[in-house]
């Protein structure tokens, strides 16, 4: 039996209908750089049309994107292709609710959800769990790079807590990265693309997909990239913003013997390089580099029985990492994360009632010369179910219930509770509670751990406990005719935040010690609104507006602005396509009790497709050549300056 898109996606990950491979890596042309972009099928008279968008992260199972029980954006195939995108943060930064958080490090930056950090927020691939390496790894922003932008069919980001599904890190939210996947006819789509500015750089993609017979299909796709270091203008000693050098391949087997039964084998891994120029506490300058390499294996079953169907797997993810320093300056030392599970879910229609059951078994390893013995390790066991009722032609209420045992910390229940109320086809309101957790990492609870690299040293704590969140959110989108308004209110009280307090000191030497002593609360609006007056132009806005306080002291959390801005106006006609977008980032306090400004981003691009087979684009990213160091000198992160890039794609 041939292996057809719709069996294939739609088990494994929810993907939408097929796209035409003549979507393109383009630069985006003046102001933020997120939009809704150029869909793969287009109405009669040539103009773009969107596709109705399909998410599965917010139940595990293809729900219409509007009227899933949760808070959900959608980056798809066409959108991630026109972006001049690294990785994943780049895809998604523009996002409502989404927010920059500096690492301190080279010009790193993570992203935060509704004002919770990038620790805690899960990020997957098809729903796996990749080893998470922030807050494991000081100042990294590693987990962004786990698969290439060629080989992902859409991003889902779910704002707000979502353990009852998934367990730790989903404290503030959700990212899942779906893979794209073969159609029923070979099809390839390759990408060359280069961009100059205060460094030069350039990327070549390939992905390729197609059926093998009447049971097999083969997916492959590899990625080679590079872009180099910028040097601080105020000191040509220190790199400002570090080079990335690197390359990523996969390849992944769909077996399909029987209707209704597909078996799934796939590897996706690479190797990067980040470097630098830094100079050490003693005045040495050195040339920095880190060696990341990762990868991600997994063997996957799915059998569709009418009406249950279940889906077990297995896999492991391991990320190392490396540095290397000249001049005399000693590395850090080396760090390797190890993540492998087993887990498995069952779903079935009851009458009114969708019901999913299932367990995971997660076995997480940190080897670090800290440890005693130089590595530790936890196992995580895990339950949960989850009852989708409907409540009438117009109303559906969404319960799940996970509970969580942690092999050094203990036990921890996760519950949620959703409604979604559509009382006419252009009203949907929806709102729920639910309550997550983040587990501590190994570092934090084995009190094994010394961590005495760099200035300071930091203790491993066994008393350490998770950290909780409740969370409650509301909200509507309104459709008529060409405007689409959508506004949600959210809050969360976080409890038991991990932070570190100081022991004692010796001469410039601090010791510090993993403890909980914090709890915060963050609250506020997201705010937004579309509006296509005809088939060529689009304009499109998302604010958000954050209150983030320390409970226990009542200052405000740092570096999360209180105001965020996106918009981007698009005009296409025929085969070509302009777009221009605007990011504002509003004020925010930092460390120091000092306030960082306001900054706008801008951006441009221009696209043009000759075939279905061929296209090309050009774009301006920061138009105003931004520097954030000259707004203040107090950013703990950075941009890149103006960078014009241009790139074409052809495909098959």
């Amino acid at each position: 039996m041939p292996i057809t898109l719709q069996h294939a996606a739609r088990l494994r990950a929810g993907s939408q209908p097929a796209l035409r491979p003549n979507s393109l890596a383009c630069a985006l042309l003046c102001c933020l750089l997120a939009s809704p972009a150029w869909a793969a099928d287009t109405s009669a008279d040539g103009a773009p049309k969107e596709l109705d968008k399909v998410v599965v992260t917010a139940t595990k199972h293809e729900q219409a994107l509007r009227t899933a029980p949760a808070s959900v954006s959608v980056v798809d195939r066409a959108e991630i292709s026109q972006r001049p995108s690294a990785d994943l943060l780049d895809v998604v930064q523009e996002l409502p609710g989404i927010t920059l958080s500096p690492r301190q490090v080279g010009g790193r930056k993570t992203l935060a959800v509704r004002g919770l950090e990038g620790k805690h927020v899960l990020t997957l691939i098809d729903g796996r769990r990749i080893s998470a390496s922030d807050d494991v790894i000081g100042h990294s922003d590693y987990q962004y790079g786990w698969m290439p932008l060629s080989a992902i069919e859409q991003v889902e980001v779910i704002r707000g807590p979502l353990s009852a599904l998934y367990g730790s890190e989903a404290l503030g939210g959700v990212v899942n990265m779906i893979s794209r996947w073969p159609r029923d006819t070979w099809q390839g789509e390759f990408n060359l693309a280069g961009e100059h500015g205060d460094s030069d750089g350039g990327k070549a993609a390939a992905y390729l997909a197609g059926p093998l017979g009447d049971q097999f299909a083969l997916r492959l796709n590899a990625t080679r990239s590079r872009v180099g270091s910028v040097a601080d203008r105020d000191d040509a000693r220190y790199s400002e913003i570090e080079g990335r050098e690197g390359t990523s391949g996969g390849a992944t087997l769909l077996f399909n013997p029987a209707e209704g039964q597909k078996f799934e084998l796939g590897w996706q891994g690479g190797r990067e390089e980040r470097f630098s120029n830094e100079v050490s506490y003693g005045g040495v300058a050195y040339a920095n580099r880190y060696l990341l390499d990762r990868s991600h294996a997994w063997a996957q079953w799915q059998g569709d029985f009418k009406p249950v169907s279940v889906q077990l797997r297995a896999y492991r993810s391991t990320i190392d990492i490396e540095n290397e320093r000249n001049n005399g300056v000693a590395p850090t030392r080396p760090q390797y994360l190890r993540d492998a599970v087993v887990d498995g879910h069952l779903q079935w229609q009851w009458g009114a009632h969708y019901l999913t059951a299932g367990g995971e078994f997660r076995r997480e390893t940190l080897i670090n010369a800290g440890l005693i013995g130089g590595r530790d390790s936890a196992d995580h066991k895990a339950v949960f179910v989850q009852d989708e009722i409907s409540l009438g032609q117009t109303l559906a209420a969404t319960f799940g219930l996970r509970g969580d045992h942690h092999e050094l910390f203990g036990s921890e229940t996760s519950p949620r509770a959703y409604l979604v109320w559509t009382p006419s086809d252009s009203l949907v309101i929806k709102g729920g509670f639910g309550s997550a957790f983040k587990a501590p990492t190994l570092k934090q609870i084995s009190p094994n751990y010394v961590g005495a690299e760099g200035p300071h040293t930091f203790l491993g704590n066994a008393n350490v406990r998770p950290e909780t969140a409740r969370s409650m959110e509301l909200g509507a989108d309104w459709t008529q005719g060409a405007w689409s308004l959508r506004g949600t209110v959210f809050r969360s009280d976080i409890d038991d935040l991990i932070t570190y307090r100081l022991v004692r000191q010796q001469g410039p030497r601090r010791t510090y010690l993993y403890d909980n002593v914090d709890s915060a609360r963050v609250q506020g609006a997201e705010l937004g609104f579309t509006i296509e007056p005809n088939a060529h132009w689009r304009w499109n806005n998302d604010i958000t507006l954050l209150h983030a306080r320390d409970r226990s002291t009542g200052l405000a959390l740092q570096d999360r602005p209180r105001r965020s801005w996106n918009s981007q106006l698009r005009y296409s006609v025929g085969n070509w396509q302009a777009q221009l977008s605007m990011l504002l980032t509003g004020r925010q306090p930092t460390a120091g009790n000092l306030e960082l400004p306001s900054y706008q981003v801008f951006n441009a691009s221009l696209r043009h497709r000759i075939s279905d087979r061929f296209s090309w684009h050009v774009g301006i990213d920061n138009l105003t050549d931004l520097r954030l160091a000259d707004e203040s000198v107090n950013f703990g992160y950075a941009i890149r300056g103006r960078v014009i890039e241009a790139g074409i794609q052809f495909g098959f």
